[in-house]
């Protein structure tokens, strides 16, 4: 197998030499640089996903844009397959814990933090992630917690503004 040359790459489509390593790959895909060589860009993972938050993104590469959905977490990508571009679970469960490492914030074009009733990101977080704590003036102030947000992306996809960033914690995006 070849290995990508991303630098190579990047010159011939008029883009920096740097990789875009903060692409979200599907969930318990391999670190990026392991990733990026064992990925064939076949798109079975995309076909395979169900909600469609996954696209061929720079390079052909499978990407996850949470403006398109939710991640249900069915592993459906990861069973589709066949290079070994996903990391596979010790005892054959695939937990959500253990999908990826992203970190979720609010950006300032939120409306809560306009003064403008909206709890539509908190309403649609399984996993009380997002709760709202009242100011003076009747405010409420969305806040995170981000060790109980599994990174499904379902606040970000309910929210009006586009107020929600989803990113790789910086840790993971430089492997």
């Amino acid at each position: 197998m070849t290995k990508t040359n991303v630098n190579r790459r990047a010159f011939l489509r008029g883009r920096s030499p740097k990789f875009n390593k903060a692409a979200i790959h599907p969930p318990w895909a391999l670190p990026f640089t392991e990733f990026i060589d064992a990925c064939e860009r076949c798109d079975a993972c995309i076909d395979a996903c169900p909600e469609r938050i996954i696209f061929r993104g720079d390079g052909g590469f499978p990407e996850v844009d949470f403006r398109r959905g939710e991640c249900v977490f069915c592993a459906d990508c990861v069973k589709a397959c066949e290079a070994g571009a996903f990391q596979t679970p010790l005892k054959g469960e695939f937990k959500e814990a253990d999908a990826w490492d992203l970190s979720v914030d609010i950006l300032a074009s939120c409306l809560s933090l306009n003064a403008v009733v909206c709890r539509s990101c908190g309403d649609h977080c399984d996993t009380n992630a997002i709760s709202f704590r009242l100011q003076t003036g009747g405010v409420s102030i969305p806040e995170i917690k981000q060790e109980n947000c599994t990174g499904c992306g379902a606040c970000l996809y309910v929210c009006p503004k586009d107020a929600i960033a989803i990113t790789l914690k910086p840790n993971t995006a430089s492997e």
